[in-house]
């Protein structure tokens, strides 16, 4: 089949289905705006007369519209303000080099928007982050060669280390205070670290991470949830209004050969301060294979944490937690460990309760569960495979 290279090679209607369905509650006469390297800024941004970067059509689109890009790169940084579908034809390449990110989707008027079809690179902190807004879909996109900031000679904002907790530039995809959301069918690879959930404004719940690949995101996890606000948790009550991780599902992901230079597992729940919560997240149906922690890793460092009730149900870890100790040698250096291991549900202070570890298979590794401050785990509720010398350690 011949690449798409622009818009005429395909029927309006086809562009129009590349929304993926998510703005179908827009007006029925919404306009689309058409982007191409070959256009000129100008209000129309039609078909015949399309513009030429992303931002300016963004800028003119009202809410429910489409904005429809072909191939091409785009040296840009797009902020997504308002329910748009954002659709790239024909995998454009939106290079931002020397900007914070690719694409910023910010505020309550972004619920609802579209993001799909595009490539996103070099980007100093983030390729994608949406922030404090609910109902976006981030779909069928390659994130791929950002966090350059952590390389600079002066790291700064997302990128620089606080106190003791080295900075992270935000991942490559970044879910900051978003409720009710899709991230689906997207590639994130060669990032310092691949798809991260957070609450620093407010809660993040309600979303659903799916059917992507994390892949080779070296310097930090694959897909992790991450509880970093101190309201979350007060005075041993909940606080799900405030902040909060929780109540997110991530399914039928990939997450391979992430955390190898750096330290990260496959998929990671963990908090920082005290106050902070990441409870009620079903992690099920996913791979992870050769991370430097564990497939599954749940950290929790301080006291008045909160991360009950999570849920780790049908997934495959093999070979994992191969570098994440001192020297990127095997293990957890946090929990001690120093062997290879599949599953490390780990809290330092506080003990967990409600973990549902079951119907996973681990194979590879030295450790197939490791946990410390958690309930009994009966090894028979999960399949332990070739080279698992110690099924469940509880220590």
């Amino acid at each position: 089949m011949k690449r798409i290279t622009s818009f005429r090679r395909i029927p309006l209607a086809t562009v129009a289905v590349l929304a993926i369905g998510a703005m179908a509650a827009a007006p029925a006469m919404a306009k689309t705006l058409y982007v191409t390297p070959k256009g000129h800024n100008h209000k129309s941004c039609t078909l015949t007369q399309p513009c030429k970067t992303i931002s300016f059509a963004v800028s003119k689109a009202a809410k429910g519209s489409t904005v429809a890009v072909a191939k091409g790169t785009y040296k840009d940084s797009v902020k997504v303000t308002k329910a748009i579908a954002l659709v790239g034809v024909g995998s454009p390449v939106i290079n931002a080099k020397g900007k914070a990110n690719g694409i910023l989707l910010t505020g309550a008027k972004a619920a609802g928007a579209v993001i799909t079809g595009f490539t996103v690179e070099n980007a100093d902190d983030e390729g994608i982050l949406a922030m404090q807004t609910a109902k976006v879909t981030i779909s069928e996109n390659t994130v791929r060669d950002n966090d350059k900031g952590i390389s600079a000679k002066t790291p700064t904002g997302e990128c620089a280390t606080v106190q003791d907790v080295p900075g992270d530039c935000g991942e490559g995809l970044h879910l900051m205070t978003v409720s009710d959301s899709t991230v689906v069918h997207n590639t994130v690879k060669d990032n310092l670290g691949g798809i991260l959930a957070t609450d620093e404004f407010g809660p993040t719940n309600g979303n659903v991470i799916a059917f992507n690949k994390a892949l080779d995101n070296v310097g930090d996890c694959g897909i992790t949830l991450a509880g970093h606000n101190t309201t979350a948790f007060v005075n041993g009550v909940l606080q799900p209004t405030k902040s909060g991780v929780y109540d997110n599902i991530v399914i039928f992901n990939t997450a391979d050969n992430n955390g190898t230079k750096g330290q990260g597992g496959g998929i990671l729940a963990a908090a920082g301060p005290p106050g902070s919560a990441v409870y009620d997240n079903t992690v099920q149906n996913n791979t992870a294979n050769g991370n430097g922690l564990g497939g599954f890793t749940l950290h929790s460092h301080a006291p008045g944490q909160y991360f009950n009730d999570n849920r780790i149900v049908d997934n495959t870890f093999l070979n994992d937690g191969i570098a994440g100790n001192t020297g990127h040698t095997p293990g957890d250096s946090d929990a001690g460990i120093t062997h290879s291991v599949g599953i490390i549900v780990w809290s330092a202070i506080t003990p967990i309760r409600g973990t549902v570890i079951t119907g996973n298979t681990l194979g590879d590794e030295y450790y197939g569960i490791w946990t410390q401050n958690v309930p009994t785990i009966t090894p028979s509720a999960n399949t332990f495979a070739t080279g698992v010398t110690v099924p469940v350690f509880q220590k």
